[in-house]
């Protein structure tokens, strides 16, 4: 069994229940001590149990609610910078693009180089600001309502305009994703944005970084199958 099967079984066993024995653990599953130690070990790292002396609890992924966007940028910086260079790889010259709001959306207007000759349409004042500071001139900002603590411009004149753009590839923000692989933001006002550009783009890619992974938030959006996470 490889490892990432094992520890699936591991936490699906953990689920509902309260601390349960180490031992215990090892014999109801047929995992060796040794194995079982350094699988538990790793799914602290990534959050997912608590250990404890002799036993272990499973940890309920916590629920991300949205927080401001002056906070955002300052968070888990080297791995949002990452997350932007994949996804400027993935973007041709002369490609008509869409950068959603939020941090990861930002990094990637910061780091966007003006010489692939884009056609970009962004719904976040922020990324307006960096792009045009980068030299792009081809940049067009949904009209709608501001939304303070995100940046972002929302509502029916926003869904109005995007129905007609199409676009190349799309790059959305996402605040949570959970362990089955749906994908989430804070409020249907932010997801119907997401849905509209999901329709209207060839490609749709969701920046997440490990903060965002095997939790929870007010609104699913997507999934995985019908967009690629970064």
């Amino acid at each position: 069994m490889i490892k990432k099967q094992r520890q699936t079984i591991i936490l699906n066993f953990l689920k509902g229940k309260k601390i349960v024995a180490v031992e215990t653990l090892s014999n109801e599953l047929k995992i060796p001590l040794t194995t079982l130690r350094r699988d538990l070990t790793e799914l602290e790292e990534l959050n997912k149990i608590v250990k404890l002396h002799g036993g272990v609890e499973y940890k309920e992924p916590a629920f991300i609610y949205e927080d401001f966007f002056e906070k955002k940028i300052k968070d888990n910086v080297k791995e949002k910078e990452t997350i932007a260079n994949k996804a400027i790889k993935k973007i041709n010259k002369n490609d008509s693009i869409f950068i959603d709001s939020g941090s990861n959306g930002y990094f990637i207007a910061k780091n966007l180089k003006a010489d692939l000759n884009l056609q970009i349409v962004t719904n976040s004042i922020y990324n307006v600001l960096e792009l045009v500071k980068n030299g792009h001139e081809n940049v067009y900002l949904l009209g709608g309502k501001f939304t303070n603590v995100t940046g972002a411009i929302l509502g029916f004149e926003a869904l109005e305009a995007l129905k007609n753009y199409i676009f190349d590839k799309a790059f959305l923000g996402v605040n949570a994703v959970d362990e089955e692989g749906f994908i989430y933001t804070t409020s249907p006002e932010h997801a119907q944005i997401k849905i509209e550009v999901i329709k209207n783009s060839r490609e749709s890619y969701g920046l997440a970084d490990s903060s965002k992974m095997d939790r929870k938030s007010f609104y699913k959006f997507a999934d995985k199958e019908s967009i690629k996470l970064i």
